[in-house]
This record gives C-alpha cells, sequence and structure tokens, in this order.
C-alpha cells in the first residue's frame, strides 16, 4: 500500500479582473409605415438642453443618418422631429481584488485494486479592492411627423455599466444605448429584444 501523498500548488493569476458586460433591453413601437427624410433632434419635455444632452442627441442622430435620415439643425424646417429623453444613475461599488491567489490540495491513497483521490482548492484575494462606477442608464427617443405632431416610432433603451471610478468615455453609454435602439430598426412593434 502506497504512503498518502499530499501535494500544494500555488498559483497566481496576474490579470486584473475584467468588469462584467451587460447587454441592452429594447422596446419599440412603431406605425404601419415608418418613412425616411429630413429629422431634428429635440429635448424630451422636461430635458435640459446642457453638455449630457448634446451626447445622447450626437449619438442618436448617428444612428439615424445610418437609418436614412437627414439630421438638420433644430431650427430648420425638417419632415420630422426626434424627441430625445433620458436618465443616468450611478453609484460607487467595490469591486473584486485585481489579483487572486489560487491554492490546490491534493491527496490520494492507493491499495489492490483501486484508489481514492481527494483535492481541495480556493482562492485569496491579494491587493485593494477598487471602487467602480455602476451605471444604470436609460434613453427614449419619438419620432414624430412635424406637421400635425403625429407619432411614427418610438423606442425605449436600458443598459448597465460598470467601469472604474472616475474613467471611461462619457459617450460611451449614449453611443451604446444608441446603438442598440435602432439595430433592426425600425423592429417589431410592442416587442422586447435583448442587444449584446
Amino acid at each position: 500500500m502506497r504512503k498518502a501523498v499530499l501535494i500544494a500548488a500555488l498559483a497566481m493569476t496576474g490579470c486584473t479582473t475584467a468588469a462584467p458586460v451587460f447587454p441592452t433591453e429594447v422596446t419599440r413601437f412603431r406605425a404601419d409605415a415608418v418613412e425616411r427624410g429630413t429629422i431634428s433632434l429635440a429635448p424630451e419635455e422636461g430635458v435640459n438642453d446642457g453638455p449630457a444632452f448634446q451626447s445622447y442627441a450626437a449619438a442618436v442622430g448617428d444612428a439615424l443618418t445610418a437609418q436614412g435620415y437627414t439630421v438638420v439643425p433644430a431650427g430648420a424646417g425638417s419632415t420630422f422631429v426626434a424627441r430625445i429623453g433620458f436618465r443616468s444613475d450611478t453609484r460607487s461599488v467595490r469591486g473584486p481584488a485585481p489579483f487572486t491567489l489560487g491554492l490546490g490540495v491534493g491527496g490520494g491513497s492507493y491499495g489492490r485494486g483501486g484508489g481514492v483521490d481527494v483535492g481541495v482548492g480556493g482562492g485569496i484575494p491579494i491587493g485593494k479592492r477598487e471602487w467602480r462606477d455602476d451605471i444604470a442608464a436609460t434613453l427614449s427617443v419619438r419620432i414624430n411627423r412635424r406637421a400635425g405632431d403625429s407619432g411614427v416610432w418610438e423606442g425605449k433603451a436600458q443598459t448597465r455599466l460598470i467601469r472604474r471610478a472616475g474613467t471611461g468615455d462619457a459617450n460611451a453609454v449614449p453611443a451604446k444605448l444608441a446603438k442598440a435602439m435602432f439595430t433592426g430598426f425600425p423592429g417589431e412593434s410592442g416587442r422586447t429584444i435583448t442587444v449584446k
């Protein structure tokens, strides 16, 4: 009979733990026909047209252009008006440690006709846990025909993003929401889709 063997293995992973990636949920409603033409961008009622709005408007304008619309300045005459609303809430959370020390312990016992193997594993976090921004954001867009203010299309997109506190491109969230919202435009009315 062999003596039991005890093995201890230490391994350190040198990669920083990546922030999770969340999909975007999109719901759209549409008229029977969604035509293209000139379109101007305006804030939804109650939305300030400051720098945050400008970031969302730029992202929506790019998406509309890709769908065949011609975006014109707000003061110019246009066939359609896209009214843009948005909301972004950020909270600070502590992320995981940047490194993990992996520990493994194994043992074996062998005799005639068979044997037994036992293993135990675990990990010890190493390093200071950094602060991250946990962002929940929503974008809404309503496309109305200017004449008569009749509704043509509307959509709502929601997503979440976690990144190192104080870092990241201010336009990343608007771009992600707008891209998802206009994926497969104009989309099936009343259906919610998930865009990765």
